[in-house]
């Protein structure tokens, strides 16, 4: 049993050793990511920051509770 014990302890104490660095490299001055979109520019609403602005606004009065409750 003290073999089994021993022989477990030794693995967990080796599988820490194979760990590698995982950061990222960052380059000065450069994004690397994926470029981000504008939310209205898309097909719903044909690149319309308007129309995107006042569906969002709308979408927030459906879900005010003293609109919904007449109060």
């Amino acid at each position: 049993m003290r073999a089994v014990i021993t022989l477990l302890l030794l693995a967990c104490i080796v599988a820490g050793c194979g760990e590698y660095k995982q950061s990222v490299a960052y380059k000065d001055g450069e994004y690397q990511g994926k470029t981000d979109q504008r939310h209205w520019d898309n097909d719903r609403f044909k690149h319309d920051k308007a129309a995107w602005v006042s569906a969002v606004t709308e979408r927030a009065q459906r879900q005010n509770e003293y609109k919904r409750t007449g109060d």
